[in-house]
């Protein structure tokens, strides 16, 4: 059994590569110590994942920058009830959903705008992507299955670029605009 935890700590910390990623994680930290009842250390975790997700909007210059930036603004209103015990989980796990999808759609747009070739980008291409599906759940209905084909379509042309190289790029920026497209529709 050692030698399984062993292999799954460098998964887990291998996924988390991105700021997007460690600021979802510690939104995840909040939703999973409401859930065991732990109201402080909720209102904590969400605090400092609101924290990250806001460092991580300030540096950039997406079209996502304001919508991230919103969608914080959005969690930090939440946090007074979070600490109070008036703030149910699915609540929590909405707007914790909406500021993950905003993460994503804000790293996917930001490696995009960068100008350069995406083949260097694949990792943190996927982790957006892999954001953005993991909050679809929380929307329902037609715009989660919808969002959830154009992001596995979008997440296999991302995975063409190591097989395409270059020539894979203008399949996975069409890709990649029409999961943003549908991002903007979201906030």
């Amino acid at each position: 059994m050692s030698g399984n935890a062993v292999v799954t700590t460098p998964t887990t910390t291998t996924a988390l590569t991105t700021p997007a990623d460690s600021a979802a994680a510690k939104l995840d930290q909040a939703v999973a110590a409401h859930a065991n009842g732990d109201k402080a250390a909720a209102a904590a975790a969400l605090t400092a994942g609101a924290d990250a997700a806001e460092a991580q909007a300030k540096t950039s210059n997406s079209d996502f920058k304001d919508k991230l930036l919103g969608q914080v603004g959005n969690l930090r209103k939440i946090i007074p009830l979070l600490s109070s015990g008036l703030l149910s989980g699915g609540a929590l796990g909405k707007a914790t959903s909406l500021v993950k999808m905003a993460l994503g759609a804000n790293q996917i747009s930001s490696l995009l705008g960068g100008g350069g070739s995406l083949l260097s980008s694949a990792g943190g291409l996927t982790s957006g992507l892999n954001l953005l599906k993991g909050g679809l759940p929380s929307l329902g209905g037609l715009a989660s299955g919808n969002g959830s084909s154009l992001i596995d379509g979008a997440l296999s042309s991302v995975k063409g670029l190591a097989t395409g190289g270059a020539a894979a790029e203008p399949a996975v920026k069409q890709s990649l605009g029409g999961v943003l497209n549908f991002a903007k529709g979201l906030f």
